[in-house]
């Protein structure tokens, strides 16, 4: 009798989760016919069905990525790898992770594992969501601030970020923000508005007078720094601060600190300070028999202070989940564990950046590019083409 697995989500670590977990033939799309010849597992993946190559929204700022472009439907990639489609929302999890509840049904498994996006903080700093925007907030959402942008001729723009640190990480996409600013930099000088626009960056996370390569680079587009600000609230037209004073902004793109989904809260899955699903260093979730999670919806055990949990992170946290699993499922104790690693191009259009730290200080791809040229936004765009290229047709 076939192992029934239940995946939740269908972004990154549930995708990275699937591919580690099964054995493909060297041309994947011959796992169509082994797949319905011979399989050990019976897989289930709930979700929205579409995809979202979330690192390429900043370039919507430039016009070179498109909603159409980074957004696919993953129906076909699962059909491929004879894995059942859910298309629905998970509400609970229960019976210690034997059982799946959505809003249309009831699923159990042996095995459990939870890939599902983030929720975002957003009663941290009231009027967010309300007075903001967000590249995290998805395509919608990014088109819609540059829809307010394409009809402004000058202005002030605020772009920020708060982190979750309570789980000990940074939870939350400060990358994508700092990429923003310097890409509102350059769309604004092809469009010969620069010298008319104010943008600032913002974050209670940054130390004031924080140095850095990235300083470095927003310093020398005359981007604002407002390093440690924090506003008391978003309101129409600007920012409040804690003292009443108004901060004017035409624009806000903030993104907030990020937690597990509200239903992770009220489930039986154990839940950290942060907010998250709490896993152990192998991917397990603590206490739970067979249940695993990685990506936006987990904590890290014991993490080094700058290590993110999303992306490449996601990628490494789902392959150790996955081998795990594997033994699991044989009667044997979990022993795969995954390296710290932050690696990340900062695309900037005319420059470019690969931001990377490791705890044990491996240089990404063995030292073979360059850690600041703008030649890495042909690298950055080979691997989003190479990945795109993999979910549409392998």
């Amino acid at each position: 009798m076939k192992t029934k697995i239940v995946i939740i989500g269908n972004g990154f670590a549930s995708l990275f989760f699937i591919g580690y977990l099964l054995s493909l033939p060297v041309f994947p799309v011959f796992a169509f016919f082994v797949r319905r010849i011979y399989s050990r597992y019976d897989i289930t993946v709930i979700g929205n069905g579409q995809f979202i190559y979330f690192p390429a929204i900043p370039e919507f700022i430039t016009g070179k990525k498109t909603k159409d472009g980074i957004t696919l439907d993953i129906r076909p990639w699962l059909w491929r790898r004879n894995i059942h489609f859910i298309d629905d929302q998970v509400v609970d999890v229960q019976d210690g992770g034997r059982t799946v509840l959505t809003t249309q049904g009831r699923y159990t498994n042996d095995a459990l594992f939870i890939g599902t996006g983030p929720a975002f903080r957003v009663d941290d700093i009231p009027g967010t969501g309300i007075h903001t925007f967000s590249p995290c907030g998805g395509p919608d959402d990014m088109n819609a601030f540059m829809q307010r942008l394409n009809t402004l001729q000058e202005g002030i723009i605020y772009v920020g970020f708060k982190l979750n640190k309570l789980d000990g990480f940074v939870a939350g996409r400060g990358g994508q923000m700092y990429e923003c600013a310097c890409l509102f930099d350059y769309a604004l000088k092809e469009k010969g508005l620069r010298d008319k626009f104010e943008i600032h960056l913002f974050s209670p996370d940054i130390a004031p007078g924080e140095t850095g390569a990235i300083t470095d680079r927003l310093l020398e587009r005359d981007i604002i720094l407002d390093y440690g600000y924090e506003p008391a609230e978003f309101i129409d037209g600007g920012m409040r601060d804690v003292d009443g004073t108004f901060r004017k902004a035409d624009l806000i793109l903030f993104t907030p600190g990020i937690r597990a989904p509200d239903w992770v809260q009220q489930s039986c899955l154990p839940v950290s300070v942060g907010g998250h699903i709490a896993v152990d260093r192998f991917g397990c979730v603590q206490g739970l028999d067979k249940v695993f999670a990685a990506g936006d919806c987990s904590n890290h055990e014991n993490p080094p202070p700058w290590v993110p949990h999303q992306a490449h992170m996601a990628q490494l946290r789902s392959q150790a989940a996955a081998k795990n699993m594997r033994a699991v499922l044989k009667g044997k104790e979990p022993t795969h564990t995954y390296r710290f690693e932050l690696s990340c191009i900062l695309n900037m259009e005319n420059d470019a950046i690969w931001l990377h730290a490791a705890n044990d200080d491996k240089p990404p791809f063995w030292n073979i590019f360059p850690r600041h040229s703008r030649k890495l936004i042909t690298v950055k765009n080979l691997f989003e083409r190479l990945y795109l290229f993999y979910l549409r047709y392998l």
